[in-house]
């Protein structure tokens, strides 16, 4: 199947309720960008009309390199370090011990 008709029969139809799950589906397409397609597909599908509005504008924006779309979809699940974890703890009990 190809990638852009997985986009539009697949992905919008099962994602039109929530923009996390359609980003989900954006983060898998964007770690095969060169692979799948070209951003002449991108363009296609920000104009086509089986994707809803939202769709269209951020599956564009997700393309886009440097857009603040793209960077919150890239970092979408990704792990926290322990460490970082721990050092926001020690912040917050060190307020919670000065009040």
């Amino acid at each position: 199947m190809e990638w852009s008709n997985y986009i539009i029969s697949i992905a919008a139809p099962h994602s039109r309720g929530s923009s996390k799950h359609w980003f989900r589906y954006l983060r898998k397409d964007i770690e095969k960008c060169g692979v799948l397609f070209s951003m002449d597909d991108v363009e296609a599908l920000s104009r086509n009309e089986a994707l809803t509005p939202f769709q269209r504008v951020s599956i564009k924006a997700a393309f886009e390199e440097g857009s603040p779309t793209r960077q919150h979809i890239i970092n979408l699940n990704k792990t926290t370090k322990r460490n970082s974890i721990m050092l926001v703890r020690a912040k917050y009990e060190q307020k919670s011990d000065t009040q």
